[in-house]
């Protein structure tokens, strides 16, 4: 027992250990517990948005080992944002990827974990890719500045798709750089995967990013420089993956080529014009403008966290010799998906949430900040020695003034965000029901959204939930469950079938 302490030790401190790599893993824990503290006290470990609660259902209903479920015989006493009710079966309107990745999660009885240990292994992707391109120490500083990011701590909290979105194409761009350097032919293999699993998570968000990536490899294919093949086992691979998109779509709907976004909302789709978004009139190049400068706006302090100067250490990063090519490439898979998402109608309004639609481009643009302040400082030696203890005075001030500003307002929106906090779960708890049939009386989803949280996809729940539509209707659903008893929950006071 003891030497098996002893060694546990050992390889404990080899793991953390002070050199580059131990650093880079000491970021990497800081970030798995920073984000679960965030999942803990901040979300209480509960989804906010109507996204996150049909991400659960989906990841609920994957770890049955079910793509969709049948309907209840009353679909409006059991309603859930985003959940479809089609062709007599029940599914979430978004793609298999993040739901099976947090299926795992369901399965372990800790979804809310999930996106902690991918924001840990996210910000050691970042440092690898750093390493390859540039030298370990980039990749540290990319992975602290990462670590800094407000957005990055939200989004490694909550219960949405980016992060796992950001693994699999960060995945994507350090095996295809490695498959470049002429490693392993695996890396190609490993590329194409990673690239799919991305499409199955968030498609145009997986679009977008790749593009210079596609761009790189035909102009290599096209001055015949060899590794052609490489090329293309990563896009059949890739697009094999891809391919369980439609296959998904076909299981739910019928319909490969059936988008489930549209069979909830019909005009949420890509493009301008009449009947695409919300807006009076359809999408249009004025609502896009409004939308980029908002997020951009976002960004300048997402990024890195520094209040509206986020901005200055990528572009610094640009400007100061030596300029490189794989400077310039960095900030392409960002650019790309800000193009992208000039076509889609919805912006990012909410403060807490900030610029997610630009996510995914954080990691490139960590690396490309981390290279700017290494030029910066290597600028600085060549000068006066004063300037690099009042450079990194500089960098920590910042730091903590975006700590100090930024994130306990952020924490506090977190915390019962939409209304949504565990206080809605007490007057079930003190009653300590079992068995039991709820009718909920609410206006809003949101007034008793944590309890949605809980329920089961196929309604076998020891405490299931219904939402009253009239006397008639509640009534019927009662008789579908029979030796219940049953209860009624009204502005947080429950009370027997009596009477509420």
């Amino acid at each position: 027992m003891g030497r098996a302490r002893s060694l546990c030790r050992q390889a404990l401190a080899g793991w953390l250990r002070c050199d580059a790599e131990g650093m880079a893993r000491w970021i990497c824990l800081a970030a798995w517990l920073a984000t679960s503290a965030v999942a803990l006290f901040a979300f209480e470990r509960l989804p906010h948005l109507e996204d996150e609660v049909a991400y659960l259902f989906q990841a609920k209903t994957l770890a049955l080992g079910r793509l969709s479920v049948p309907s209840p015989a009353y679909p409006d006493s059991f309603w859930f944002p985003f959940v479809l009710d089609y062709q007599g079966r029940r599914f979430g309107k978004y793609p298999p990827g993040w739901p099976a990745v947090l299926a795992i999660g369901v399965r372990a009885g800790a979804p809310w974990l999930v996106n902690p240990v991918l924001s840990a292994i996210a910000l050691y992707l970042v440092y690898r890719l750093g390493q390859t391109l540039y030298d370990r120490r980039t990749g540290v500083l990319a992975a602290a500045l990462g670590l800094a990011s407000p957005l990055f701590l939200v989004l490694g909290g909550a219960l949405l798709s980016h992060m796992a979105s950001l693994v699999w194409l960060l995945l994507f761009s350090l095996w295809f750089v490695w498959m470049v350097q002429g490693r392993s032919r695996w890396f190609a293999v490993g590329a194409g995967i990673a690239f799919g699993m991305a499409f199955l998570t968030r498609p145009l968000t997986a679009l977008a990013y790749s593009l210079p990536f596609c761009l790189y490899g035909g102009v290599q294919v096209l001055r015949r420089r060899g590794g052609w093949l490489g090329y293309l086992v990563v896009a059949l691979t890739g697009g094999a993956v891809a391919a369980l998109l439609p296959l998904y779509q076909w299981a739910v709907t019928g319909d490969p080529w059936l988008n489930p976004y549209v069979l909830w909302w019909p005009y949420d789709r890509l493009g301008f014009g009449p009947g695409i978004g919300a807006m009076p009139g359809g999408h249009s190049p004025h609502y896009a403008w409004i939308n980029l400068k908002q997020d951009l706006s976002h960004t300048a302090t997402d990024l890195l966290g520094w209040p509206a100067l986020s901005w200055v250490p990528p572009v610094v990063g640009l400007i100061l010799p030596p300029r490189q090519k794989r400077d310039w490439a960095l900030a392409l898979p960002f650019t790309g998906l800000v193009v992208a998402y000039l076509w889609y109608w919805v912006g990012s309004p909410a403060r807490l949430w900030g610029p997610r639609y630009y996510f995914e481009g954080f990691g490139g643009m960590w690396l490309l900040s981390a290279v700017g302040l290494i030029k910066v400082w290597r600028w600085a030696s060549a000068r006066v020695r004063w300037m690099r203890r009042g450079l990194v005075g500089a960098l920590v001030a910042v730091t903590v003034l975006q700590a100090a500003t930024n994130l306990p307002g952020r924490m506090e929106e977190a915390h019962g965000y939409y209304g949504i906090s565990r206080a809605q779960l007490q007057p079930i708890q003190q009653a300590n029901l079992h068995h039991a049939l709820v009718i909920v009386y609410a206006d809003r989803w949101l007034e008793y959204g944590a309890l949605l949280a809980g329920m089961s996809p196929t309604l076998d729940d020891d405490v299931l939930y219904v939402r009253s539509s009239d006397p008639a209707t509640d009534a019927a659903v009662i008789t579908q469950f029979p030796g219940r008893t049953v209860y009624y929950l009204v502005k947080g006071r429950l009370s027997p079938a009596s009477g509420p």
